[in-house]
């Protein structure tokens, strides 16, 4: 058995005849050319893929991304995908691709894909969909959490069904607009620093009592302009290494694996080094390589116009399906859009009261806070657009291009209570109606874990005020 990093969150596992792709991101950059892998993915190492399996764990676009995907249609490999209440991600791939052979996967359950190999997918997170994948073969047993931040009840579930776990990966940052993106906020003062995020990644590997732990998912960078700024957070593994070697016993390493890297049952690790001390100079020689596609990408709010007819349409669905039964948005916010090709500054209001939108003009961004909104969100043409046209709201966040304005004093709380609205409701779980399908309750029962998991979130973190990694304490 033999196991390759490819990019930021993917991985490729081969075994005899079998070869099992997760979450290609492998070529171009991601969220509007905001996301790009660091270190670059080698053409070499490309050409050598040719998966007989592809597993997405969620839909965010660093994992389900479209343009890597294309490049494996005529290999013709089956899909795996986690089952959950959303139907859109395999929705996608029978609308936008050829793909033809895809399974879901029940929570929990083995799946037998050869002699000595099989695997297991293992949701997590009620509100959105993000799941983990076991995988064991040939005697060798990797978990790959990715993004999913399982803990509790879940990840006591994946360790019992699986309690020899050799490499565990595991993201080791936040993809989150929150606070970065709040105009006026001290990030620096408000934030999570890079040490908490190592605590919660040195805890983690502790509780899975794993022989080696992979710093992953969080490798990439910003080159777009509206988000360069953002670079000064990189979540060096480096520093995640560092910091694990002087709290973790011998019995446990930390190993990084950047693209490239790869370890095997007959020879170990094959490591590419990197230098991660030149993340400035590797920024700007990047974004002077990749020029013409952010010019590009920046020409596209010259060129379009403002989709007043997507706009209306997406959020008259949302409010409608955020009403019933329960009245969930009760407060009015919008997103400011500047229409450059004509100088103008359009102001999209969504009410949840009255269950209405609003397209108004305003001379400048001074005048938002004249409307008694909670919150704007400010960001370029294109997306706005793009999150229109396809139901996507829950997928931009992640690229940062955005500047939330916060207007009145609980602006922080209902701007929270939105984005989690939206994930509900691009995940097929809005209105809650949709949740009492034979199918969800199946998959409800499956994962009944989960709703001891939040209480247990609100005991450590609310009523003790405890730090995250205190999390998996418990398990270790």
């Amino acid at each position: 058995m033999k196991f390759t990093v490819i990019s930021h969150a993917c991985l490729y596992i081969e075994y005899k005849n079998i070869r099992l792709l997760i979450d290609p991101w492998i070529i171009g950059s991601s969220y509007w050319r905001s996301w790009w892998n660091y270190p670059e993915v080698t053409e070499d190492l490309i050409t050598h893929i040719n998966p007989t399996h592809i597993y997405l764990t969620h839909l965010h676009w660093d994992h389900y991304h479209g343009p890597s995907l294309r490049k494996f249609q005529n290999c013709n490999p089956k899909i795996l995908l986690p089952k959950h209440f959303n139907k859109r991600m395999k929705g996608d791939l029978l609308k936008d691709f050829s793909f033809s052979n895809i399974k879901e996967l029940d929570h929990g359950k083995k799946y037998k894909l050869r002699d000595n190999f099989q695997l297991a997918s293992y949701q997590f997170n009620p509100i959105i969909i993000d799941s983990a994948l076991v995988v064991e073969a040939d005697g060798i047993t990797l978990l790959d959490c990715n993004d999913s931040k399982t803990f509790g009840f879940s990840l006591k579930q994946i360790i019992n069904n699986h309690p020899k776990i050799d490499f565990t990966f595991r993201s080791h940052s936040s993809a989150q607009p929150l606070p970065h993106c709040i105009r006026g906020i001290n990030v620096d003062k408000t934030d999570r620093k890079p040490s908490d995020y190592a605590d919660d990644f040195i805890a983690f590997a502790r509780a899975t009592r794993c022989r080696y732990a992979i710093p992953f998912a969080s490798s990439h960078i910003y080159l777009h302009e509206l988000t360069r700024k953002f670079n000064k957070y990189y979540s060096d593994p480096s520093l995640i290494k560092k910091q694990f070697d002087l709290k973790v016993d011998y019995y446990q390493q930390c190993q990084i694996m950047v693209s490239g890297s790869s370890w095997s049952k007959n020879n170990g690790f094959s490591i590419k080094e990197h230098d991660f001390s030149n993340l400035k100079s590797d920024i700007s020689n990047y974004a002077l390589r990749n020029k013409e596609k952010l010019e590009r990408q920046y020409s596209l709010e010259f060129k379009q116009k403002l989709n007043k007819k997507a706009f209306q349409n997406y959020f008259d669905e949302f409010l409608k399906s955020s009403s019933f039964p329960l009245k969930l948005l009760k407060f009015r916010f919008g997103f400011l859009i500047n229409e450059k090709r004509n100088s103008t500054i359009f102001l999209c209001i969504i009410d949840g009261m009255k269950k209405s939108t609003e397209i108004i003009k305003i001379s400048n961004e001074a005048e938002i806070y004249k409307n008694k909104l909670s919150f704007v969100i400010k960001t370029p043409l294109y997306v706005f657009n793009d999150c229109n046209i396809k139901k996507m709201h829950n997928t931009y966040t992640p690229s940062k291009l955005l500047e939330i304005i916060i207007t009145e004093k609980d602006g922080h709380k209902k701007l929270t209570k939105y984005f989690k609205l939206v994930d509900l409701y691009e995940n097929d779980s809005l209105p809650l109606k949709k949740l009492l399908t034979i199918r969800n309750v199946k998959i409800i029962l499956r994962r009944w874990r989960e709703l001891f998991d939040l209480f247990y979130f609100f005991y450590v973190i609310k009523i003790k005020k405890g730090k995250i990694h205190q999390l998996w304490h418990s398990l270790n």
